[in-house]
Protein backbone atom coordinates (compact mmCIF):
# COMPACT_ATOMS: atom_id res chain seq x y z
CA UNK A 1 0.00 0.00 0.00
CA UNK A 2 1.35 3.38 -0.84
CA UNK A 3 0.38 6.78 0.13
CA UNK A 4 -0.49 9.90 -2.62
CA UNK A 5 3.15 11.56 -2.30
CA UNK A 6 2.76 15.36 -1.34
CA UNK A 7 5.64 18.31 -0.78
CA UNK A 8 6.34 18.39 3.24
CA UNK A 9 8.99 18.19 5.08
CA UNK A 10 12.42 17.51 5.89
CA UNK A 11 11.24 13.91 6.96
CA UNK A 12 12.81 11.52 9.22
CA UNK A 13 11.76 8.12 7.64
CA UNK A 14 11.75 4.75 9.67
CA UNK A 15 11.46 1.93 8.85
CA UNK A 16 9.16 -0.76 11.17
CA UNK A 17 9.12 -4.19 11.10
CA UNK A 18 5.27 -5.54 11.85
CA UNK A 19 4.80 -8.76 13.14
CA UNK A 20 0.62 -8.30 12.83
CA UNK A 21 -2.00 -9.99 10.78
CA UNK A 22 -3.24 -6.14 9.79
CA UNK A 23 0.02 -4.66 9.03
CA UNK A 24 -1.84 -1.87 7.36
CA UNK A 25 -4.00 -1.09 10.57
CA UNK A 26 -0.75 -0.99 12.67
CA UNK A 27 1.41 1.55 10.82
CA UNK A 28 -1.65 3.78 10.53
CA UNK A 29 -2.15 3.32 14.62
CA UNK A 30 2.07 3.85 14.61
CA UNK A 31 1.76 7.34 12.36
CA UNK A 32 -0.88 8.53 14.41
CA UNK A 33 0.22 7.41 18.32
CA UNK A 34 3.73 8.76 17.63
CA UNK A 35 2.62 11.93 16.86
CA UNK A 36 -1.16 13.06 17.97
CA UNK A 37 -1.73 10.35 20.03
CA UNK A 38 -5.04 10.21 19.54
CA UNK A 39 -7.79 8.10 16.65
CA UNK A 40 -8.06 9.75 13.10
CA UNK A 41 -11.77 10.43 13.32
CA UNK A 42 -10.71 12.34 16.59
CA UNK A 43 -8.68 15.23 14.79
CA UNK A 44 -10.56 17.34 12.57
CA UNK A 45 -7.27 19.81 12.18
CA UNK A 46 -6.09 19.19 8.57
CA UNK A 47 -3.12 21.22 9.29
CA UNK A 48 -2.06 18.94 12.52
CA UNK A 49 -2.88 16.20 10.11
CA UNK A 50 -0.98 17.22 7.43
CA UNK A 51 2.34 18.94 8.62
CA UNK A 52 2.51 16.72 12.21
CA UNK A 53 0.96 13.34 11.93
CA UNK A 54 3.33 10.63 10.51
CA UNK A 55 3.14 9.78 6.77
CA UNK A 56 2.83 6.16 5.85
CA UNK A 57 5.07 5.73 2.77
CA UNK A 58 4.68 2.22 2.09
CA UNK A 59 3.68 -0.93 3.57
CA UNK A 60 5.18 -4.46 1.84
CA UNK A 61 5.47 -8.19 2.77
CA UNK A 62 9.02 -8.85 3.84
CA UNK A 63 10.74 -11.76 2.13
CA UNK A 64 10.83 -13.85 5.37
CA UNK A 65 8.12 -13.22 8.15
CA UNK A 66 6.07 -10.05 8.82
CA UNK A 67 5.81 -6.88 6.91
CA UNK A 68 7.30 -3.35 6.39
CA UNK A 69 6.20 -0.13 6.70
CA UNK A 70 7.90 2.75 6.35
CA UNK A 71 6.57 6.14 7.82
CA UNK A 72 8.05 9.43 7.44
CA UNK A 73 7.81 12.06 10.42
CA UNK A 74 8.52 15.94 10.00
CA UNK A 75 11.82 16.46 11.06
CA UNK A 76 10.35 19.35 13.18
CA UNK A 77 8.54 16.91 15.38
CA UNK A 78 12.05 15.70 16.93
CA UNK A 79 12.34 19.26 17.70
CA UNK A 80 16.21 18.76 16.79
CA UNK A 81 16.70 17.03 20.00
CA UNK A 82 17.35 13.25 21.57
CA UNK A 83 15.02 12.53 23.83
CA UNK A 84 12.44 14.21 21.97
CA UNK A 85 14.02 12.27 18.84
CA UNK A 86 13.76 8.26 20.64
CA UNK A 87 9.73 9.78 21.85
CA UNK A 88 9.17 10.10 18.35
CA UNK A 89 10.61 7.00 16.94
CA UNK A 90 9.46 4.60 19.92
CA UNK A 91 7.65 6.24 22.53
CA UNK A 92 4.46 4.46 23.03
CA UNK A 93 4.47 2.07 20.50
CA UNK A 94 7.48 0.60 22.88
CA UNK A 95 4.96 -1.10 24.91
CA UNK A 96 2.95 -2.79 21.75
CA UNK A 97 4.78 -6.05 20.66
CA UNK A 98 5.80 -7.02 17.61
CA UNK A 99 6.94 -3.80 16.21
CA UNK A 100 10.49 -3.28 15.86
CA UNK A 101 12.36 -0.35 14.21
CA UNK A 102 14.81 -1.77 11.81
CA UNK A 103 15.40 1.08 9.27
CA UNK A 104 16.30 5.21 10.07
CA UNK A 105 17.19 7.87 7.46
CA UNK A 106 17.70 11.16 9.09
CA UNK A 107 17.74 14.23 6.84
CA UNK A 108 20.50 16.56 6.84
CA UNK A 109 18.69 19.13 8.78
CA UNK A 110 17.95 16.69 11.48
CA UNK A 111 21.73 15.85 11.52
CA UNK A 112 23.42 19.12 11.84
CA UNK A 113 21.64 19.58 15.52
CA UNK A 114 24.06 17.46 16.62
CA UNK A 115 28.48 17.48 16.62
CA UNK A 116 28.81 13.12 16.39
CA UNK A 117 31.82 12.26 17.53
CA UNK A 118 34.81 14.77 17.95
CA UNK A 119 37.70 12.82 17.72
CA UNK A 120 36.16 8.99 15.63
CA UNK A 121 38.16 7.25 14.00
CA UNK A 122 41.15 9.34 13.00
CA UNK A 123 41.22 11.26 16.12
CA UNK A 124 41.83 8.54 18.10
CA UNK A 125 44.18 7.41 15.86
CA UNK A 126 45.96 10.73 16.07
CA UNK A 127 46.07 10.17 19.71
CA UNK A 128 48.27 7.53 20.16
CA UNK A 129 49.96 7.80 17.04
CA UNK A 130 48.71 4.11 15.22
CA UNK A 131 47.68 4.02 12.19
CA UNK A 132 48.64 1.03 10.41
CA UNK A 133 46.72 -1.87 12.39
CA UNK A 134 43.25 -2.58 14.57
CA UNK A 135 44.05 -0.59 18.06
CA UNK A 136 44.18 -2.81 21.23
CA UNK A 137 42.45 -2.38 24.66
CA UNK A 138 41.58 -4.10 28.29
CA UNK A 139 39.42 -3.33 31.15
CA UNK A 140 40.48 -2.66 34.42
CA UNK A 141 38.54 -5.35 37.14
CA UNK A 142 37.61 -7.35 38.92
CA UNK A 143 34.75 -5.66 41.07
CA UNK A 144 36.05 -6.09 45.00
CA UNK A 145 39.70 -4.50 43.82
CA UNK A 146 41.24 -1.49 45.08
CA UNK A 147 42.46 1.59 43.41
CA UNK A 148 45.97 0.25 43.90
CA UNK A 149 45.24 -3.01 42.76
CA UNK A 150 43.82 -1.92 39.25
CA UNK A 151 46.39 0.65 39.45
CA UNK A 152 48.82 -1.86 39.36
CA UNK A 153 47.23 -3.69 36.78
CA UNK A 154 46.74 -0.28 34.22
CA UNK A 155 51.15 -0.51 35.04
CA UNK A 156 51.32 -4.01 33.52
CA UNK A 157 48.91 -3.12 30.65
CA UNK A 158 50.81 -0.11 29.46
CA UNK A 159 54.13 -2.02 29.75
CA UNK A 160 52.83 -4.19 27.60
CA UNK A 161 51.69 -1.69 25.11
CA UNK A 162 47.98 -1.99 25.54
CA UNK A 163 46.49 1.04 23.71
CA UNK A 164 43.35 1.78 25.43
CA UNK A 165 43.19 0.67 28.74
CA UNK A 166 39.39 1.40 30.52
CA UNK A 167 37.75 0.51 33.60
CA UNK A 168 35.45 -2.16 33.72
CA UNK A 169 31.93 -0.78 33.30
CA UNK A 170 30.61 -2.21 36.52
CA UNK A 171 33.50 0.39 38.76
CA UNK A 172 31.35 2.93 40.47
CA UNK A 173 32.43 5.48 43.01
CA UNK A 174 32.57 2.40 45.36
CA UNK A 175 33.78 3.15 48.66
CA UNK A 176 37.15 -0.09 48.67
CA UNK A 177 37.86 1.52 45.01
CA UNK A 178 36.55 5.60 45.37
CA UNK A 179 36.78 7.27 42.03
CA UNK A 180 38.98 9.74 42.69
CA UNK A 181 41.39 7.66 44.52
CA UNK A 182 41.23 4.99 41.54
CA UNK A 183 41.45 8.06 38.84
CA UNK A 184 44.33 9.44 40.30
CA UNK A 185 46.51 6.30 41.26
CA UNK A 186 46.11 4.77 37.24
CA UNK A 187 46.93 7.84 35.28
CA UNK A 188 50.16 7.97 37.42
CA UNK A 189 50.62 4.65 36.45
CA UNK A 190 49.88 5.14 32.87
CA UNK A 191 52.62 8.11 33.20
CA UNK A 192 55.16 5.90 35.14
CA UNK A 193 54.96 3.17 32.09
CA UNK A 194 55.49 5.87 29.31
CA UNK A 195 58.20 7.54 30.77
CA UNK A 196 59.59 3.69 30.74
CA UNK A 197 58.47 3.09 27.45
CA UNK A 198 58.16 6.10 25.77
CA UNK A 199 54.67 4.35 24.35
CA UNK A 200 51.09 6.48 25.21
CA UNK A 201 48.58 4.74 26.33
CA UNK A 202 44.95 6.16 26.97
CA UNK A 203 43.07 5.27 30.56
CA UNK A 204 39.21 5.91 30.31
CA UNK A 205 37.40 5.63 33.56
CA UNK A 206 34.14 5.19 33.78
CA UNK A 207 31.74 7.93 34.75
CA UNK A 208 28.36 6.83 36.08
CA UNK A 209 26.56 8.03 39.33
CA UNK A 210 23.62 10.79 39.85
CA UNK A 211 23.76 13.44 37.60
CA UNK A 212 25.36 16.48 39.30
CA UNK A 213 28.24 14.01 40.67
CA UNK A 214 28.88 12.63 36.88
CA UNK A 215 28.98 16.88 36.07
CA UNK A 216 32.08 16.70 39.16
CA UNK A 217 33.71 13.08 38.24
CA UNK A 218 34.39 14.36 34.56
CA UNK A 219 35.63 18.00 35.67
CA UNK A 220 38.21 15.41 37.95
CA UNK A 221 38.78 12.80 35.56
CA UNK A 222 39.66 15.50 32.84
CA UNK A 223 41.89 17.91 35.28
CA UNK A 224 44.00 14.56 36.12
CA UNK A 225 44.71 13.91 32.43
CA UNK A 226 42.79 10.95 31.38
CA UNK A 227 42.77 10.04 27.38
CA UNK A 228 38.88 9.84 27.50
CA UNK A 229 35.44 8.78 28.87
CA UNK A 230 33.79 5.60 29.15
CA UNK A 231 30.28 5.94 29.88
CA UNK A 232 26.73 3.96 29.54
CA UNK A 233 23.96 5.54 27.50
CA UNK A 234 21.48 3.75 28.59
CA UNK A 235 22.39 3.77 32.31
CA UNK A 236 23.06 7.80 32.78
CA UNK A 237 20.68 9.12 29.52
CA UNK A 238 21.78 9.73 26.54
CA UNK A 239 21.46 13.41 26.28
CA UNK A 240 23.98 13.38 29.05
CA UNK A 241 26.22 12.04 26.78
CA UNK A 242 25.79 13.88 23.66
CA UNK A 243 26.62 17.25 26.70
CA UNK A 244 29.72 15.35 27.65
CA UNK A 245 30.79 14.80 23.79
CA UNK A 246 30.16 18.32 22.65
CA UNK A 247 31.25 20.32 25.53
CA UNK A 248 34.48 22.00 24.03
CA UNK A 249 36.07 22.42 28.10
CA UNK A 250 35.89 18.70 28.54
CA UNK A 251 37.05 17.84 24.80
CA UNK A 252 37.94 13.76 25.90
CA UNK A 253 36.90 10.84 23.45
CA UNK A 254 33.99 8.70 24.48
CA UNK A 255 33.56 5.09 24.60
CA UNK A 256 30.33 3.81 24.87
CA UNK A 257 29.57 0.78 26.88
CA UNK A 258 26.12 -1.06 25.97
CA UNK A 259 25.04 -1.76 29.32
CA UNK A 260 21.07 -2.24 29.51
CA UNK A 261 20.17 -1.44 25.72
CA UNK A 262 19.90 -5.03 25.23
CA UNK A 263 16.63 -4.64 26.46
CA UNK A 264 15.62 -3.23 23.08
CA UNK A 265 16.69 -5.57 20.85
CA UNK A 266 16.54 -9.26 22.76
CA UNK A 267 13.49 -9.79 21.23
CA UNK A 268 13.48 -10.89 17.19
CA UNK A 269 9.78 -8.99 17.00
CA UNK A 270 10.42 -5.75 19.01
CA UNK A 271 12.62 -2.97 19.62
CA UNK A 272 15.13 -1.06 17.79
CA UNK A 273 17.77 -3.02 15.33
CA UNK A 274 21.18 -3.18 17.45
CA UNK A 275 23.13 -1.54 14.43
CA UNK A 276 20.70 1.47 14.88
CA UNK A 277 21.03 2.09 19.02
CA UNK A 278 24.95 0.94 18.91
CA UNK A 279 25.73 2.46 15.60
CA UNK A 280 23.87 5.46 14.46
CA UNK A 281 21.84 6.20 17.41
CA UNK A 282 25.46 6.31 19.26
CA UNK A 283 26.62 8.63 17.04
CA UNK A 284 24.61 11.01 17.25
CA UNK A 285 25.32 11.87 20.25
CA UNK A 286 28.65 11.84 19.74
CA UNK A 287 30.38 9.01 20.94
CA UNK A 288 33.94 7.85 19.44
CA UNK A 289 33.56 4.18 20.51
CA UNK A 290 30.82 2.25 20.39
CA UNK A 291 31.14 -1.02 22.38
CA UNK A 292 29.02 -4.58 21.69
CA UNK A 293 28.91 -7.78 22.13
CA UNK A 294 31.29 -9.64 19.23
CA UNK A 295 30.38 -12.98 17.14
CA UNK A 296 31.25 -16.20 18.71
CA UNK A 297 31.00 -14.68 22.13
CA UNK A 298 29.06 -15.09 25.35
CA UNK A 299 26.49 -13.34 24.05
CA UNK A 300 23.88 -13.91 21.07
CA UNK A 301 25.32 -11.42 18.07
CA UNK A 302 25.96 -13.17 15.03
CA UNK A 303 28.53 -11.92 12.34
CA UNK A 304 25.65 -10.31 10.17
CA UNK A 305 24.10 -8.22 13.57
CA UNK A 306 28.31 -7.47 14.16
CA UNK A 307 28.66 -6.37 10.64
CA UNK A 308 25.97 -4.28 10.19
CA UNK A 309 26.94 -2.37 13.56
CA UNK A 310 30.27 -1.68 12.49
CA UNK A 311 28.97 -0.27 8.60
CA UNK A 312 26.30 1.79 10.98
CA UNK A 313 29.63 3.39 12.98
CA UNK A 314 31.93 4.17 10.05
CA UNK A 315 29.71 4.52 6.97
CA UNK A 316 28.66 8.16 5.68
CA UNK A 317 26.27 10.19 7.74
CA UNK A 318 26.37 13.22 6.98
CA UNK A 319 29.16 15.24 8.34
CA UNK A 320 29.67 13.35 10.97
CA UNK A 321 32.81 11.70 10.94
CA UNK A 322 32.70 7.59 11.55
CA UNK A 323 33.14 6.46 15.13
CA UNK A 324 35.41 3.06 15.81
CA UNK A 325 33.69 -0.55 16.36
CA UNK A 326 35.00 -1.86 19.48
CA UNK A 327 33.74 -5.65 19.42
CA UNK A 328 34.24 -7.19 23.29
CA UNK A 329 32.35 -9.91 24.67
CA UNK A 330 34.19 -13.34 24.78
CA UNK A 331 36.78 -12.53 22.55
CA UNK A 332 39.66 -15.19 22.92
CA UNK A 333 43.37 -14.41 22.34
CA UNK A 334 43.27 -16.98 19.76
CA UNK A 335 40.84 -15.61 17.49
CA UNK A 336 42.20 -12.61 16.85
CA UNK A 337 43.14 -13.17 13.53
CA UNK A 338 39.92 -14.34 12.33
CA UNK A 339 38.59 -10.69 14.20
CA UNK A 340 40.80 -8.76 12.30
CA UNK A 341 40.12 -10.10 8.90
CA UNK A 342 36.43 -9.89 9.53
CA UNK A 343 36.09 -5.94 10.74
CA UNK A 344 39.48 -4.64 9.08
CA UNK A 345 41.70 -2.20 10.90
CA UNK A 346 39.80 0.28 12.25
CA UNK A 347 38.49 -0.89 14.82
CA UNK A 348 38.97 -1.10 18.93
CA UNK A 349 39.98 -4.82 19.80
CA UNK A 350 38.45 -5.46 23.52
CA UNK A 351 39.97 -8.61 25.63
CA UNK A 352 39.58 -8.76 28.33
CA UNK A 353 38.74 -12.26 30.35
CA UNK A 354 40.99 -14.10 28.15
CA UNK A 355 44.18 -12.04 28.73
CA UNK A 356 43.86 -12.29 32.64
CA UNK A 357 43.43 -16.08 31.62
CA UNK A 358 46.74 -16.53 30.09
CA UNK A 359 49.27 -18.10 32.15
CA UNK A 360 51.95 -15.69 32.77
CA UNK A 361 52.32 -11.96 33.74
CA UNK A 362 49.70 -9.30 32.53
CA UNK A 363 52.65 -7.16 31.24
CA UNK A 364 53.81 -10.54 28.95
CA UNK A 365 49.89 -11.29 28.15
CA UNK A 366 49.66 -7.71 27.00
CA UNK A 367 52.92 -8.00 24.70
CA UNK A 368 51.68 -11.42 23.29
CA UNK A 369 47.75 -9.62 22.09
CA UNK A 370 49.59 -6.79 20.53
CA UNK A 371 52.23 -8.73 19.16
CA UNK A 372 48.77 -11.12 18.02
CA UNK A 373 47.05 -8.40 16.53
CA UNK A 374 49.96 -6.56 14.83
CA UNK A 375 50.22 -10.29 13.28
CA UNK A 376 47.01 -10.50 12.07
CA UNK A 377 46.90 -6.75 10.16
CA UNK A 378 50.02 -7.69 8.11
CA UNK A 379 48.56 -10.88 7.29
CA UNK A 380 45.35 -9.26 6.13
CA UNK A 381 47.08 -6.59 4.22
CA UNK A 382 49.31 -9.41 2.73
CA UNK A 383 45.98 -11.41 2.04
CA UNK A 384 44.14 -8.64 0.36
CA UNK A 385 46.76 -7.13 -1.77
CA UNK A 386 47.60 -10.62 -3.36
CA UNK A 387 44.24 -10.56 -4.31
CA UNK A 388 43.68 -7.87 -6.01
Amino acid sequence: MESTPHSRAPEISVTYMISHANPEKIAAEIALEQTVEMPRAAVSNEQILSEITGRIISVEKHEGSGFIATICYPASVSNFEIPQFLNLLYGNISFKPGIRIVGLDLPEEFLMSFKGPRFGVGGIRKLLGVFDRPLVSTALKPMGSTAEDLAHMCYRFALGGIDIIKDDHGLADFPFCPFRDRVAACMHAINRAKRETGKKTLYFPNITGRFEKIVDDVDFAVSEGVGGILISPFLVGLDCVRHIAENETIGKPVMSHPAFCGSLFSSAGTGIAPEIVLGTLFRLIGVDSSVYPNYGGRFSFTKETCSLIAASLRGHLGHMRPALPTPAGGIDLKNITDVVHFYGNDIILLIGGSLYGRPGSLEDSARFFCDKVTEAAKNRRYTTEGSE
